[in-house]
């Protein structure tokens, strides 16, 4: 099913982004010579917000791209039909 297929999408991306931000944060912090400052920290953790922002926008859009409308689009009709 198509449906089944694009959820699969969108939770394989969002699982690529979540491991790739755990990653950067393990290995970023696991060496006390090497040790992410606050400022890549917090600019790790905006690209996270960011990727899963846009990814979340993605799928939102797709589905409200894929709603059948017809029937909101005949009730929409009979209620302007009924104010004139």
């Amino acid at each position: 099913m198509e449906d089944e297929k694009a959820v699969r999408e969108y939770s394989d991306e969002l699982l690529k982004i979540v491991d790739e931000f755990r990653q950067r944060i393990i290995e970023g912090t696991s060496d006390p010579e090497h040790f992410l400052t606050i400022s890549e920290i917090e600019r790790l953790w905006s690209e996270l917000r960011g990727g899963t922002s846009l990814l979340y926008s993605d799928m939102l859009s797709d589905l409200l791209s894929d709603a059948d409308e017809t029937a909101l689009i005949r009730k929409k009709k009979r209620n302007i039909e009924g104010k004139e």
